[in-house]
């Protein structure tokens, strides 16, 4: 690498968006989980965990080699501090995502049938708030070559601001689902009531952490 290489250094924005597609790919397990979690089927959540917990890994190690990237780059288009909080917050996704997975393995917990529909709801809005941030992450590169500025740059802060909102959506269906479940807490068990509440939890926070992420990306688009 040559001296002037190293002083401006390589953009980090096109391995930020690989970060945030490892990311969704954990999140997009969510959908097989419940639905695993709806047949009672322990077994595919066995080796769904196991395809969670790789892919978090495979995102941890991705969010290293941009740390490691970015500590030997003297200049860079925005600040390293904005940068790393960005990817600490998508780090934040994927450990909920795998969070949900790790509570899902811990308890054969049946989900009630009356509560089918509403958890469905819940789960499909929570993956669909992190496929809005993958499609924000995909135009990193190319809105920081432009300085951040021009159409696409309008599209994107667009895109953000839908992502609050759908995240308000996820909130109300979060609500929807529990006031469900304690609505028929009398034909539930103690413990298995403590579990739906992780799980409430677990996903809520997925998409809590996406809408960080996208906050974040505002800040470092439009610098406030």
């Amino acid at each position: 690498m040559s001296l002037l290489q190293k002083f401006f250094g390589t953009s980090p924005f096109g391995a930020l968006a690989e970060h945030t597609k490892k990311v969704h790919d954990c999140v997009k397990l969510l959908t097989p989980l419940a639905e695993a979690l709806i047949e009672g089927d322990h077994e595919a959540i066995e080796k769904l965990h196991h395809r969670m917990s790789k892919t978090e890994h495979e995102a941890d190690q991705i969010k290293n080699e941009i740390r490691e990237q970015i500590s030997k780059v003297f200049l860079l288009s925005i600040g390293r501090h904005e940068i790393l909080k960005f990817l600490s917050a998508q780090d934040d996704v994927a450990d909920a995502a795998e969070d949900f997975a790790v509570v899902m393995r811990l308890r054969k917990t049946a989900l009630h049938p009356d509560l089918k529909a509403d958890f469905q709801e819940f789960v499909k809005q929570v993956v669909y708030v992190s496929s809005h941030l993958l499609e924000v992450a995909d135009d990193l590169a190319v809105l920081a070559e432009a300085s951040f500025e021009g159409d696409r740059t309008q599209h994107v802060l667009e895109t953000i601001e839908k992502i609050s909102q759908e995240e308000w959506e996820a909130d109300k269906l979060q609500r929807k689902f529990a006031t469900h479940y304690y609505e028929i807490e009398d034909q539930l068990d103690p413990t298995t009531l403590v579990f739906y509440d992780r799980y409430c939890q677990r996903l809520g926070e997925v998409a809590n952490c996406a809408e960080k992420c996208a906050k974040l990306l505002r800040t470092l688009i439009v610098g406030d």
